[in-house]
C-alpha cells in the first residue's frame, strides 16, 4: 500500500505539547509524517525558508512572538506553505475567525485534539491551500492579461456595468480623455458623459446623442469617428468609437466601449484634402489668366481664392506702380474693425515696413504677433490683428506686388502658410502682369493671341505641373509610411513632367509664329498637334501625306484650323474617336477632321458657334472652302478644300 509522506514543520515552545503532537502523527495511518519542531517563531521562519513543509502547525504563543502576529509573520515567510493554528485558547469562534483571516487554513483547541483530527485537519489544510494557490495563481495571470493586454494597450477600454457605471477603465482612457481612473469608475457613464465627457469633442452634441441614444435603446453604437480637442496635458487625436455587449458573468448586460486611435490615419486624409482644396484653388486662380483680363476684377478673384489656400483674418494686395507702393484691393471678410488698415491707400501704412523689407529682401516675412513689434504695436492694437504673413508677388526677376494676411491669433501663421502662399504668388503674379499687359496693349490681334496660349497655358501645360508638384508633397508625406506607394505617385510625376515639357515647347513654338512655316505640315502636325494626345479625351489619329512645301499662311492657317477644330470635339463633342487626314492632289490640298462625338444640329449651331466661325475665317483668308457637316448622335466632318493656285509656296522677295 502507498503511504504518502507529509512534511511537517512543528513551531511548539512547550515540551510536553511537542511530544504529544509527534506521538499523535506517529500513529500509524494512511499517511507518513516527517515532523521538524522548533521553539521559537525566528528558528521555524528560518527552517521554512531554506526547507521544504507541506504543513506548519503554530503555536500561537511563543516566546518571541504572541497572538495573530504570529500567523501573519509566518504566512510573510511561507506563502506556499498550509499553517494549521495550535492554540489552547477557548474563544474558539475569535481564535478560527482571526486566525483564518491572518492567513491560517485551520486551527485545533489543543484540549480537544486527537490523533485523528489532527492528521485529517493537515490533510483538509494542504488541499485547501493547494486551492487557494491555483486561485491565487489564476486570479495572477488575470491581472496580468489585463494588466499587459488592455492597461498597456494604445485602445481606451471601458467597461460598463448593466446600469451603465462604470466599473473599468485602461491607462489610455487617462491618455486620451485627460481624465484620472479614480475620477471616472464608479460613475454613471451617462452623467458622466453630460458633465464632462461630453466636452473634449470637437462636436460634443453629436457624440452625446449617439451615446445616450445607444445606452436608452440597449443597442450597440456603429463605429463612428469623434475628434478630441487638445487642452493641458491633453493632446488633439482623432478616435473610433465602438461597443460590444458583455454576455456573461458578473457584469453581464454591461457592455465593453472601446476607443482606437486614429489620429495618424485621419491626419493623412486631413493633409491629402488639403492638397485636393489647394490644387483646385491653384486652378481656380490659373482660370483668372482666361476669365478676365480686367484689373480691379482679377485682384478681386484672387482675394476671393485666399482664403481656400491659406486661413486669415482679412488681406490686402500691395501692388508696385511706378515706384509707389498702393494697395489697391483688402478683404476683410466678416470683420469690420480691420478698416483702420487701409485708411490711407499708400504705404504711410505702418505694415509698409515688413513690405519694405520683402522688397529688399525677395523673401516672405512670417511676425508671431503685430502687437509685439514697436512700430506695429498701435495700429495692430485698434485693427485688433495678431498674426502676419507677406510673401512677394514676383515674376520673374522683378517684383509687382505684395499678398499680405492677417489674423487675429498670434502665432497662428506657419511655414507651411508660407509655402503654400508663395506657390499662390506665383499664379498672382501672371494673372496680374496678363491683367497690366492688357491695359498697355494698343495691337487687338496680339491681346487675343495672348488669351488663347493662356488657355492653352491653363489646359495644359499649368495643370499638368501643379498636379505634379501636388503628388510630389503626397509622395514625400508618403515615403517613410509607404514608400511602394511614394515611388508610384513619383513615376506619375516623372510621365506627367515629360508631357508638359513637350507641351511647353508647342507653347514656345506659338510665341514665334514663323516657327510654324519652318518645316512641312506633315511635321507640324505629327511634332505639335500629336504630342498633345495625352490630354485629350478622345483617340487621335492622323494620317498626313508628305504635301510639298505651302505658303506660310496657307500653313498656319490649316494648322490654326485644325487646332479649333480639336479643342472644340474636346469642350464639346465628347468623342472617343477623331481623324486627321490631310492629302495632296492635282487640284489642290483636302484637310478632312473626322470625329464620333454627340454631333449638332447644324441649322442652329452654324451661326452661334465662334470655334466655327473661326475657321471659315480663316479659310476665306486664304481662299479655301470649308464645308461643316453633323447631325446629333452622328458626329461631325469638316473639310477644307485649298486650290493648287493657292497653296503654292513662292518666294516674295523676287
Amino acid at each position: 500500500m502507498f503511504i504518502k509522506q507529509i512534511a511537517v514543520l512543528l513551531v511548539e515552545d512547550d515540551p510536553g505539547d511537542a511530544r504529544l503532537i509527534s506521538e499523535m502523527l506517529g500513529d500509524g495511518g494512511d499517511s507518513r509524517f516527517l515532523l521538524t519542531s522548533c521553539e521559537t517563531l525566528a528558528r521555524a521562519m528560518d527552517r521554512a525558508r531554506n526547507e521544504q513543509f507541506d504543513v506548519i502547525l503554530l503555536d500561537l504563543s511563543l516566546p518571541d512572538s504572541y497572538g495573530l502576529d504570529t500567523v501573519m509573520k509566518m504566512r510573510s515567510e511561507a506563502q506556499d506553505v498550509a499553517i494549521v493554528v495550535l492554540t489552547g485558547w477557548t474563544d474558539q469562534t475569535f481564535v478560527g475567525v482571526e486566525a483564518v483571516q491572518a492567513g491560517a487554513q485551520d486551527y485545533l483547541i489543543k484540549g480537544d485534539v486527537d490523533s485523528k483530527l489532527l492528521r485529517r485537519s493537515i490533510r483538509y489544510a494542504i488541499e485547501r491551500n493547494r486551492i487557494e494557490m491555483q486561485l491565487r495563481r489564476s486570479q495572477q495571470e488575470y491581472r496580468s492579461l489585463i494588466d499587459d493586454v488592455f492597461d498597456t494597450s494604445m485602445v481606451a477600454v471601458i467597461i460598463l456595468d448593466k446600469e451603465f457605471k462604470v466599473v473599468w477603465c485602461n491607462e489610455a482612457v487617462e491618455i486620451y480623455f485627460g481624465f484620472q481612473r479614480e475620477d471616472v469608475v464608479g460613475r454613471d457613464k451617462r452623467i458622466l458623459i453630460d458633465d464632462e465627457l461630453k466636452c473634449i469633442f470637437a462636436d460634443p452634441d453629436d457624440f452625446a446623442a449617439r451615446l445616450l441614444e445607444a445606452y436608452e435603446q440597449r443597442v450597440h453604437t456603429d463605429r463612428f469617428e469623434c475628434h478630441v480637442l487638445p487642452d493641458g496635458d491633453r493632446e488633439e487625436r482623432w478616435l473610433e468609437h465602438w461597443s460590444q455587449p458583455i454576455r456573461d458573468g458578473m457584469y453581464a448586460g454591461g457592455r465593453i466601449e472601446q476607443y482606437t486611435d486614429i489620429t495618424d490615419r485621419k491626419m493623412l486624409e486631413i493633409a491629402e484634402a488639403e492638397e485636393r482644396q489647394f490644387a483646385e484653388a491653384l486652378s481656380d486662380i490659373a482660370t483668372v489668366l482666361t476669365s478676365s483680363l480686367d484689373q480691379q476684377e482679377v485682384l478681386q478673384r484672387i482675394l476671393a481664392n485666399l482664403y481656400r489656400v491659406v486661413p486669415h483674418d482679412s488681406a490686402s494686395i500691395t501692388i508696385i506702380d511706378e515706384g509707389n507702393f498702393d494697395v489697391i484691393q483688402f478683404d476683410e471678410g466678416n470683420k469690420h474693425n480691420t478698416k483702420e488698415l487701409v485708411a490711407q491707400r499708400h504705404l504711410q501704412l505702418d505694415y509698409g515696413y515688413y513690405t519694405d523689407i520683402m522688397y529688399d529682401n525677395r523673401q516672405p516675412v512670417l511676425v508671431a504677433d503685430l502687437q509685439e513689434n514697436t512700430q506695429m504695436e498701435s495700429i495692430a492694437e485698434v485693427a485688433n490683428v495678431r498674426g502676419y504673413v507677406g510673401v512677394p508677388i514676383q515674376l520673374q526677376e522683378s517684383i509687382i506686388g505684395f499678398l499680405n494676411l492677417f489674423s487675429q491669433k498670434p502665432d497662428f501663421f506657419s511655414e507651411h502658410h508660407v509655402h503654400r502662399l508663395s506657390a499662390f504668388g506665383e499664379l498672382a503674379a501672371i494673372a496680374i502682369q496678363n491683367a497690366k499687359l492688357y491695359h498697355k496693349s494698343q495691337n487687338l490681334a496680339a491681346l487675343e493671341e495672348r488669351q488663347r496660349l493662356a488657355r492653352e497655358l491653363h489646359d495644359s501645360v499649368t495643370q499638368t505641373i501643379f498636379t505634379c508638384r501636388t503628388m510630389a508633397e503626397t509622395a514625400l508625406r508618403r515615403w517613410k509610411k509607404d514608400p511602394e506607394r511614394a515611388r508610384e505617385l513619383l513615376e506619375t510625376v516623372y510621365e506627367l513632367t515629360i508631357t508638359a515639357l513637350s507641351e511647353m515647347r508647342i507653347l514656345l513654338l506659338e510665341l514665334r509664329p514663323a516657327s510654324l512655316t519652318q518645316i512641312g505640315l506633315k511635321q507640324l502636325f505629327e511634332q505639335y498637334l500629336k504630342p498633345i494626345q495625352g490630354r485629350r479625351q478622345f483617340k487621335l489619329v492622323m494620317k498626313i501625306d508628305d504635301i510639298p512645301p505651302l505658303s506660310p499662311d496657307v500653313q498656319i492657317a490649316l494648322y490654326r484650323i485644325t487646332q479649333e477644330a480639336l479643342n472644340n470635339i474636346e469642350k464639346h463633342a465628347q468623342a472617343t474617336h477623331v481623324s486627321v487626314k490631310a492629302q495632296a492632289h492635282e487640284d489642290g490640298i483636302i484637310l478632312e477632321i473626322v470625329d464620333n462625338g454627340s454631333g449638332f444640329d447644324e441649322a442652329e449651331v452654324q451661326n452661334a458657334s465662334l470655334g466655327l466661325g473661326i475657321m471659315r475665317e480663316r479659310a476665306e483668308n486664304i481662299g479655301a472652302s470649308i464645308s461643316i457637316q453633323s447631325k446629333p448622335g452622328k458626329g461631325t466632318r469638316i473639310l477644307v478644300a485649298v486650290a493648287a493656285d493657292a497653296s503654292e509656296d513662292r518666294d516674295d522677295t523676287n
